[in-house]
């Protein structure tokens, strides 16, 4: 996750990342004025990316770990290319459980230390992007088995889990836009240019400058968070609630800017969350394209396998299982720890929370009460000072273990 950006950006001369991009950025164009631009499959534009990803998993992460990673793929390859071949359902059945498998299995094996620890020592390797590419597989893997992707070509699909800028953090790309962009004529125009830098030096700001001077302030105002003064506690966590935000958005706003740079319109992952009036759509635009994978691929079957099991009479229950099911899963992705857990049962909470309030509103509230409220600006930014409120008191959670942090909790209230 970001913490795999992090020791990339500490330990590497910020000067042998530019010129490895600067490097792959040259003959990929290089390869592009040789495209048609008609549509047609041009492999020397994927191969390059293969190439450039694999020497970036390689150096920035570990070349074991990218053998690995080359290998999954290899083999995710072959279940969807038999998956739209066979036409027996059992078997197809079969193959889309052994692909998740294959998917989810490598992610606990390298990723969770419970797991980790019992590898030989020389698979103990630093496991660069594998939170990310583990949903690109399963993505693959679902859409084919459900009949959404019917061809899948093996340059594209390598190009697409190790295209570099967004190989170890995001955003979440799906295989369809990017198949199709890769086949457009993406020559390096002076709008490409202009939209790529702007957007990285965008992103480097808000990394460097906002997010690792907050982190610097909340370190000198609270050395020892438990002896703190309730204000000064909840002044950490407001400005950590802004470093998370800054953070987490730089390094989506690097990733979206060497895309573009590639020629490539990566998907935006955040649009002013912090400014939603509640916590429904503050979720909606908080790192936007893991949100609506979650969604698609987890809370919707979910839901769907709920209803057909206890029935339609239940929605508050289906959705507050859904609802904590998925957030808890957003939580164990993010990381190992109990912490991360119990931050994502208390977003699956505080969303079903709000959906019971939305719909006793709607249910019980006369008309003229619900207009006044959808457009009172009183309302919406008293809604977003809760929601940011409710955000800052669990975020604790992402910075200290789940023991100190319940301290903290009860100290702020």
């Amino acid at each position: 996750m970001k913490e795999s950006i992090k020791l990339i950006i500490r330990f590497l001369p910020i000067h042998s990342i530019v010129l490895f991009t600067l490097t792959g950025l040259l003959f990929y164009h290089i390869a592009c004025k040789r495209d048609k631009g008609d549509g047609s499959f041009c492999p020397t534009k994927a191969i390059i990316l293969i190439i450039w990803g694999l020497a970036f998993a390689s150096l920035y992460g570990h070349p074991i770990f990218a053998l690995a990673t080359i290998a999954l793929t290899v083999i995710i390859y072959g279940i969807c290319k038999t998956l739209i071949k066979v036409q027996d359902n059992r078997l197809k059945k079969l193959l889309l459980y052994l692909g998740v498998a294959l998917s989810l299995g490598t992610l606990a094996l390298f990723k969770y230390p419970v797991l980790k620890n019992q590898l030989p020592s020389m698979l103990q390797v630093k496991a660069l992007g594998i939170s990310y590419f583990t949903f690109k597989f399963l993505h693959v893997v679902i859409d084919t088995y459900r009949g959404r992707l019917k061809d899948l070509d093996p340059l594209t699909f390598g190009a697409f889990i190790f295209f570099f800028p967004t190989f170890s953090a995001g955003p979440i790309d799906r295989y369809g836009r990017f198949s199709r962009e890769l086949k457009s004529n993406q020559s390096l125009g002076k709008e490409y240019v202009d939209e790529g830098v702007t957007r990285v030096i965008t992103g480097l700001f808000k990394k460097f400058i906002i997010a690792d001077k907050t982190g610097s302030l909340i370190s000198a105002l609270a050395p020892d968070i438990l002896a703190a003064s309730k204000p000064v506690l909840w002044l950490v966590m407001f400005l950590y609630s802004i470093k998370v935000y800054y953070d987490f958005s730089g390094y989506s706003d690097i990733a979206i800017g060497l895309g573009r740079l590639f020629g490539f319109k990566v998907p935006e992952n955040f649009n002013k969350p912090y400014l939603k009036p509640n916590l429904v759509l503050f979720w909606q635009n908080w790192h936007m394209t893991l949100t609506s994978w979650l969604r698609e691929y987890l809370f919707m079957p979910l839901g769907k396998l709920l209803m057909k099991t206890v029935g339609t009479n239940h929605p508050w229950l289906i959705n507050s299982i859904c609802q904590l099911v998925t957030m808890a899963a957003v939580g164990i992705w993010h990381g190992s720890t109990m912490s991360f857990l119990i931050w994502g049962l208390y977003q699956g909470a505080g969303l079903s929370l709000y959906r019971i309030y939305s719909d006793l509103l709607k249910k019980y509230g006369s008309e003229r009460l619900l207009e006044w409220m959808n457009g009172s600006k009183l309302v919406y930014w008293s809604g977003a000072f809760v929601t940011f409120v409710f955000m800052s008191v669990g975020w604790t959670f992402f910075i200290y273990r789940w023991e100190t942090a319940i301290k903290i909790i009860v100290k702020l209230f």
